[in-house]
């Protein structure tokens, strides 16, 4: 994706452009830098056509993409979201790679396709179709665009970041521009992301599930009652707690098995820092205690869904509760 930019900064424009890619913000910025070298925005009046594919006319694009610019050196055409076109509507765009207007920037944009149909293999055979990759790790992506953002960012704070947002780059980049805001010239910290990025609901969680992983259980009972008083789903938090024991019980036949430190991250499928954090805790709990502890996890389920199924007052959130702190109790006491 960084080349392609590049090029179109530097001039070195293609003829057809097919982008694809799951990740909204990707194609957003390819399509802007090809555009922005394309076609002066003051020129995009009589320069810059664009279609939605959906429904759209593939003659009509055609002539669209035949038309000379006027008063400029090239016009663009963009057809958003090319996939959902008519097949038989996309035929009438095929014989245009074979001879494409010279002074025409073709960007057709698609988040999948079908690369066995004519147009997007032949696409494909001449070079044209791009597929956006999203990063494989979202640390170092992160880093780079609060970089580019003028962001200080500690590493901590990058790896909580993603750990909250996940891999939606979009939303990434929108939360890094708040955080910049948010801390002005000081560094972005791990609080700050907890106290503008992740919602209550999801720290009372991750504060719940590291203090029974900690035996910390003044802290857990307190977790608890937070998410007790914002009336949180008690099976909700059954299934967030046995999520967190398996997680624990992988994590050390993982380790058992010899993984090393970035082996056990991809393992789990969390950045380095929460590996690290699920490795500290998994020493607690031996595997028999782990298995006891899912034994105990389900039986509260049985238990709240048959309770919720018989009783429609203000006892049953009593008796969520009590069932809640009983579990949580058991599970902090199953840790060495």
């Amino acid at each position: 994706m960084a080349n392609l930019i590049q090029r179109a900064r530097d001039g070195d424009l293609d003829p057809v452009y097919v982008l694809v890619s799951q990740q909204p913000l990707l194609l957003e910025r390819v399509v802007t830098a090809v555009l922005d070298a394309a076609v002066p925005p003051e020129a995009r009046g009589f320069n810059l056509d664009s279609y939605d594919g959906r429904g759209a006319s593939g003659s009509r694009i055609l002539a669209a993409l035949q038309t000379l610019p006027m008063m400029a050196k090239r016009r663009a055409v963009l057809v958003r979201d090319i996939s959902s076109m008519a097949a038989g509507e996309m035929a009438h765009l095929l014989p245009y790679l074979d001879d494409p207007n010279p002074s025409t920037v073709m960007v057709a944009t698609a988040s999948k396709v079908d690369k066995r149909l004519k147009f997007f293999a032949a696409a494909k055979k001449k070079k044209l179709l791009h597929d956006l990759s999203p990063p494989r790790k979202l640390g170092p992506w992160i880093r780079d665009e609060a970089t580019t953002r003028g962001v200080r960012l500690s590493p901590r704070a990058a790896d909580r970041l993603a750990d909250v947002v996940g891999a939606d780059l979009s939303r990434l980049a929108v939360a890094i521009g708040q955080l910049g805001l948010y801390a002005g010239d000081r560094p972005v910290a791990v609080d700050d992301v907890d106290d503008l990025i992740a919602d209550t609901r999801e720290r009372s969680v991750f504060e719940l599930t590291d203090s029974i992983g900690e035996g910390d259980l003044g802290r857990a009972l307190a977790a608890v009652t937070s998410l007790c008083d914002q009336r949180q789903s008690a099976i909700g938090v059954i299934v967030m707690l046995a999520r967190h024991m398996r997680q624990l019980g992988r994590c050390r036949a993982a380790m058992a098995g010899g993984a090393g430190k970035s082996n056990l991250a991809r393992e789990l499928g969390v950045p380095p820092f929460i590996a690290d954090k699920i490795a500290r805790q998994s020493r607690r709990y031996t595997s028999a205690a782990v298995a006891r502890a899912l034994t105990t996890l389900a039986d509260a389920d049985a238990a709240l869904k048959g309770f919720t199924q018989v009783t429609r007052t203000l006892g049953r959130d009593l008796g969520e509760r009590v069932i809640l702190d009983r579990v949580v109790t058991q599970l902090v006491e199953l840790g060495l």
